[in-house]
C-alpha cells in the first residue's frame, strides 16, 4: 500500500540543504548540517532535515487541507534545519506558525547568498582610512556578542539597557556625516542597517516606556483576550531585530576580511 504522506524526493531535499548553505534555518540556530565522516575518508556525515512547513499528511503540524500534493512535496513547502529543530518546530507546532517558518527560510538563503557574494569578491577593496575608523566604531558596537544577545533578546517585561544602547547610537548617527561612508558598498551596508534600526523601533516604541516593553504577566490579568495579539507583537519586534543582526553581520566580515 502507498504511503498518503507527501514527502520530499532526494532531488528537493538536496535543493533545500544548498539553499541554505547546509545550515540549519532556524532562528538564530545556523548549526552546519554536514561535514566529513571520520570513519570513512570517502563519506560525509548529514545533521540536517528537510522539514515540512505544512505537514506532509492530514493530522500533521499546520496542514493546509487546501494545499495539492505537489504543492506539499515541493520545494516552497520545505525548511532545511538541524534535526533538532526539525523535531522541535513539529513537536512544538503551536509555537511555530507558516509565516514565521517561510520567514526564516528567506532569512537563510538571504545570509547565505551575501556568504556567497562576499566570497566570489575576487579583489580586496582598499578603503579609506576614514572608513575603517568608521566602520571600526559601528562593528566595536555591533559586535558577535552583542548580536548573539539582541538575536536572543525575548523582548518582555524588561529590556536590558546594553540591548537597546547600541540601537540607540546607530539611530544617532542617521544624519551625522562624520557617519557615513566614503565607499559605496559600506555606505549601501550603512543605510540598509539605519532602515532596518528604523524599522524595529518604529514598532518596539509603540510599547516601550524606557525599557519596559510588553509585561505578559500584566496583559493576562488585565486584557486576556488580547494575549495572542501582544505575543504577536513580542514575536515581529523579535524578527526585527534579528533582521537588523543580518545586516550588521555584513559590517563583521567586511571588517574581518581586513584583519
Amino acid at each position: 500500500m502507498g504511503s498518503s504522506r507527501d514527502d520530499f524526493n532526494a532531488q528537493v531535499k538536496k535543493i533545500l540543504a544548498n539553499r541554505a548553505g547546509h545550515r540549519c534555518s532556524y532562528q538564530p540556530c545556523n548549526q552546519v548540517t554536514i561535514g566529513p565522516d571520520g570513519l570513512n575518508p570517502m563519506g560525509s556525515v548529514n545533521s540536517g532535515e528537510a522539514a515540512h512547513i505544512t505537514a506532509a499528511a492530514a493530522g500533521g503540524p499546520r496542514y493546509d487541507p487546501n494545499m495539492t500534493s505537489e504543492e506539499r512535496k515541493s520545494i516552497s513547502n520545505g525548511i532545511w534545519m538541524c534535526a533538532y529543530h526539525a523535531g522541535l518546530i513539529d513537536n512544538d507546532h503551536h509555537s511555530y506558525s507558516v509565516e514565521q517558518l517561510k520567514n526564516w527560510k528567506e532569512i537563510a538563503e538571504a545570509k547565505q547568498a551575501e556568504l556567497q557574494r562576499i566570497s566570489q569578491q575576487l579583489t580586496q577593496p582598499q578603503y579609506s582610512d576614514r572608513d575603517i575608523g568608521i566602520l571600526k566604531q559601528f562593528t566595536d558596537k555591533l559586535n558577535f556578542n552583542y548580536l548573539w544577545t539582541l538575536e536572543n533578546e525575548p523582548f518582555r517585561a524588561v529590556i536590558p539597557e546594553a540591548v537597546i544602547y547600541p540601537l540607540d547610537w546607530i539611530e544617532s548617527t542617521v544624519s551625522n556625516p562624520f557617519s557615513s561612508f566614503n565607499d559605496r558598498f559600506l555606505e549601501q551596508i550603512r543605510l540598509e542597517l539605519n532602515q532596518k534600526v528604523d524599522n524595529f523601533f518604529r514598532l518596539f516604541k509603540r510599547f516601550c516606556a524606557g525599557l519596559n516593553y510588553i509585561d505578559i504577566s500584566q496583559v493576562r490579568r488585565e486584557a486576556p483576550g488580547e494575549l495572542e495579539r501582544y505575543y504577536q507583537y513580542i514575536e515581529d519586534t523579535r524578527d526585527l531585530a534579528r533582521d537588523i543582526c543580518l545586516t550588521a553581520r555584513k559590517l563583521l566580515d567586511v571588517r574581518a576580511r581586513l584583519e
